[in-house]
């Protein structure tokens, strides 16, 4: 903490202790949040390695966070203590799950907060999201030995459903069906140049999916890696193209932000203000694993694309703080495969050898990283 005058040190004098941090008081002048859904995911099949609950909020509630051990015959538990804050009356009072480490969310009344109950073993961490408001809570299974098999690559067509994306109307071309097209060339090609691997996609459809359920996938089955497909567009007018590959972390970098904040589909100010927060959920060996992954794809999919298109330019491996790569416990990338608002590359995205050029770069960078491992 700052303070007024003179903060030289003098020999004998001790420094004054800081102050506590205080919790800002409740107004009664605030509205309260409105707890508006509770969805789980990542509980698909029966040996799901674990679950992600996601808290949606109208409005943003205070809360603290407990871990409270077995007692009796109530399992562990994390229990979320909500101020301000009441429920709809649409939203389950409990959701039995028994999948993934997670035995059943549950609302607990008289001082409101919202409880998991964990199966033996497992362990849980939380963060929040912005812009509507979300508390997630991803829950891990008990360890287990995992015995060496099939690589599984998760791709992630992005956007879709409601969420289209970005677009060049006079082209025709919409991101959500362009990543989904490179998805499926990318799935396809892998699996021809490396017959073990299994490869799953998010969605195989123009459906809504949410930015919290893409990563619980991969983190429930286990994933070996996770790569989510996007294609870069700007209000602005691009002088050159390109294709970049982004790992999570912190950055300060203005395009960077922006390019995040639409992905998020919220402001640049929330992106500014959450990624410290989100950067500590980030393990230091998955980061490590990411820009290990990120660089392959990066170099096989210029190399790929500029047999058809040799101006393609190279935008690098870069960070960014993309909602959806949060949270995941394998190496994670987003790609930017190439402008949809750049004429160039927009003309070769409607030509069908152009983006399977994409597809088998990436697949090649995927490749290259599962067998160096």
């Amino acid at each position: 903490m700052g303070c007024q005058g003179d903060s030289s040190s003098k020999p004998g004098r001790r420094l004054p202790e800081p102050l506590p941090e205080l919790l800002e008081p409740a107004r009664p002048d605030r509205p309260k949040a409105r707890l508006v859904g509770v969805d789980v995911y990542g509980v698909g099949t029966e040996d799901a390695a674990g679950a992600r609950v996601v808290l949606v909020f109208e409005g943003a509630p205070l809360f603290h966070q407990e871990h409270l051990p077995a007692q009796g015959i109530l399992p562990a538990r994390i229990a979320i203590q909500l101020e301000d804050a009441e429920w709809g009356e649409l939203v389950p009072v409990s959701q039995s799950v028994e999948r993934g480490g997670l035995k059943r969310v549950r609302l607990a009344t008289p001082n409101p907060r919202v409880v998991l109950d964990l199966q033996p073993g497992a362990t849980g961490r939380i963060f929040y999201l912005t812009d509507p408001y979300r508390i997630v809570v991803d829950v891990s299974a008990a360890s287990r030995s995992r015995k060496k098999g099939r690589p599984l690559v998760v791709l992630d067509p992005g956007h879709g459903g409601g969420e289209p994306g970005a677009a060049n109307d006079e082209l025709g071309l919409v991101e959500s069906q362009v990543a989904l097209d490179l998805a499926e060339l990318t799935a396809n090609r892998l699996r021809a140049i490396m017959p073990r691997s299994r490869v799953m996609l998010t969605r195989s459809g123009d459906v809504d999916l949410s930015l919290e359920e893409r990563c619980a996938l991969a983190n429930a089955m286990e994933a070996d890696a996770f790569v989510s497909i996007h294609l870069n567009a700007s209000s602005e007018p691009v002088r050159k193209g390109g294709v970049t590959t982004f790992v999570l972390d912190t950055t300060n970098d203005r395009q960077a932000l922006r390019l995040a904040a639409r992905e998020n589909g919220t402001r640049v100010a929330e992106v500014t203000g959450i990624q410290g927060l989100l950067a500590k959920h980030h393990r230091r060996t998955q980061a490590k694993g990411s820009l290990t992954l990120a660089a392959k794809i990066q170099r096989h999919t210029l190399k790929r694309g500029r047999l058809v298109l040799p101006k393609l330019s190279d935008r690098g491996v870069r960070s960014a703080m993309f909602y959806v790569l949060v949270g995941a416990r394998m190496p994670a990338v987003l790609l930017e495969a190439s402008f949809l608002t750049y004429e160039p590359e927009a003309r070769a995205l409607t030509n069908r050898n152009y983006r399977r050029a994409l597809a088998n770069g990436i697949a090649s960078g995927i490749a290259s990283y599962l067998l160096a491992r």
